[in-house]
């Protein structure tokens, strides 16, 4: 028996986890001037996380499969799931003291927050996608939430456009949950990039993979290749590159695109590899939303040794000029990232 009569075998009682409130608490203990602000702000979107993590599982019982009918304001269908999804994040946070303001893929415009009365500590808005890869939903593949959270500029804790056009340097915090055969919450606070697995008999969050690091290798090459004649000549020739194979480090490179951003970027985050979803040469411009994709996973990448590019750019130094502004995105590995790079840069 060991202290505090505990049995060694705390395997078998159950007891040898961090949840996610027991790692936010302990954190917050470690920073001796912290209110705890922003630690509710993670508590926060785990609850969310689970609301959506529940209405995902019963989609096909709950009739919220399918389109709604509409557009978004990327002109995109919306699913059932979209909405139903941005409203538990609005909703979620809605009600935080210290939160000024929202913005969200599927809103026009970010939602400003009236100051709660007495609250004198900072604020911060967040950014999110409230369920990436949502087309996919219908087909039973895994689909996802990012998110981030910027500090506001402005002392007074006012929200404004401005609090949202930061750049990826001045992020604070950025993740995303996987739902699929379980439910797992990634994130960075700048400090390492951390996973919680949702355990569905005690309803928590568990600590499952602590310092996660992208391991220095391409298992995983994620690219839609049927739109290989729309690509620039230095993106195709980095593709043709690796599936061609003549490089010892893709001997084993194997093809892997989910066409969900965040699956394709946790199996490459836990396996190794890089994603690619570059620019059309039509319109000269790329698919995927910076403030609401972009940047938190570059974040994310780089916090666990990786890197992120638009080509000719590290994401997180790109000031965004509006709030739903797309760009070419190259995110994984360190070392793939940088070659895309040069070979983009050489064509």
């Amino acid at each position: 028996m060991s202290e505090f009569g505990r049995t060694n075998d705390e395997s078998y009682l159950g007891l040898d986890f961090d949840t996610l409130e027991s790692y936010i608490a302990n954190e917050q203990q470690m920073h001796a001037h912290s209110r705890g602000l922003f630690s509710n702000i993670l508590r926060r979107v785990g609850l969310a996380s689970k609301i959506i993590s529940a209405k995902v599982q019963r989609a096909g019982l709950l009739d919220v499969l399918g389109t709604k009918g509409s557009v978004n304001v990327q002109g995109e269908e919306q699913m059932k799931l979209d909405d139903i999804a941005n409203e538990v994040m609005k909703r979620t946070f809605f009600w935080m003291p210290s939160i000024a303001g929202i913005a969200s893929e599927e809103e026009d415009d970010f939602v400003a927050f009236s100051k709660k009365e007495g609250h004198t500590g900072h604020r911060y808005t967040v950014v999110f996608d409230p369920l990436d890869g949502s087309s996919n939903i219908d087909a039973n593949v895994s689909v996802g939430t990012i998110f981030a959270v910027y500090r506001c500029l402005d002392p007074s804790g006012e929200c404004s456009l401005n609090d949202f056009l930061q750049p990826g340097t001045a992020l604070v915090a950025a993740g995303y949950v996987i739902y699929g055969s379980s439910t797992m919450l990634v994130f960075t606070t700048g400090h390492g990039v951390h996973g919680f697995t949702l355990d569905p008999e005690i309803g928590e969050f568990v600590l499952s993979h602590e310092n996660l690091k992208i391991p220095d290798r391409c298992k995983c090459f994620s690219v839609n290749a049927a739109n290989h004649n729309k690509w620039d000549e230095g993106t195709k020739r980095f593709v043709d590159y690796v599936r061609q194979r003549e490089s010892e480090r893709y001997q084993e490179t194997t093809s892997r695109y989910i066409g969900s951003l965040v699956a394709d970027f946790h199996r490459n985050m836990l396996y190794g590899g890089i994603f690619l979803y570059p620019k059309d040469i039509s319109s000269g411009k790329g698919k995927l939303r910076l403030l609401y994709e972009c940047a938190p996973l570059a974040l994310l990448a780089e916090q666990a040794g990786g890197a992120a590019s638009s080509g000719d750019q590290r994401v997180l130094d790109i000031v965004p000029t509006e709030l739903h502004q797309r760009i070419p995105y190259i995110v994984g590995n360190k070392r793939d990232v940088e070659l895309y790079e040069r070979m983009y840069r050489e064509q």
